[in-house]
């Protein structure tokens, strides 16, 4: 069986997952702590970024990108990489988009609307944490971080936001998927950025 290391609410990580059930592999989640827990995935892997899957055979992938390609050569209960050369030209690159530009406009968004609101900023903590320094970051007086925000995150990051998705909007009004006829990794890497 094989077992996904991640963080519960990483974009990267959340790709990796909906990689696994579109291929429709058993798996099973290994939570990993930040800090101490990426010392045993820098043993195995020599980096501490996630997602790694570890297969049966002890196998180690890392990277969502890497894991979706190695997941489809390996299995071929559907694909979501095509076949045809022109086709997989789009949906790499639509990929690549959603893991770079996509991603570091959504997480600039994720900051902002942590620092405005509490109950947000509380649900990104790791369930682990004990319930008083939750407690602590939910009261503690975000207002100058705020102020901060706004000067580093402007509103260009949202106005980019609201961009991706009105072409995203525009590029699904006669079409189920992005690239293609059938669901592909760039669809499922355009929603784990959205998710």
């Amino acid at each position: 069986m094989i077992t996904l290391y991640q963080f519960r609410n990483s974009a990267f990580c959340l790709k990796a997952r909906m990689i696994l059930h579109a291929k429709q592999i058993v798996y099973k989640i290994e939570e990993v702590k930040p800090g101490i827990g990426q010392i045993e995935i820098f043993k195995m892997t020599g980096q501490k970024k996630l997602p790694v899957i570890v297969d049966e055979n002890n196998q180690v992938i890392s990277d969502s990108s890497n894991i979706c390609e190695y997941l489809d050569k390996k299995n071929d209960n559907y694909r979501l990489l095509p076949e045809d050369p022109m086709l997989l030209s789009q949906v790499k690159l639509i990929e690549d988009w959603a893991d770079t530009t996509m991603a570091d406009t959504c997480k600039k968004n994720l900051i902002k609307a942590s620092l405005e609101n509490p109950e947000l900023r509380t649900a990104l903590l790791p369930e682990e944490l004990p319930g008083s320094v939750k407690d602590i970051v939910t009261k503690f007086p975000f207002n100058n971080l705020t102020t901060i925000s706004n000067v580093v995150i402007s509103n260009k990051a949202n106005l980019e936001l609201q961009k991706i998705l009105e072409s995203l909007s525009n590029a699904l009004v006669n079409n189920k998927h992005i690239v293609g006829n059938s669901l592909t990794i760039a669809d499922i890497s355009i929603a784990a950025q959205l998710s």
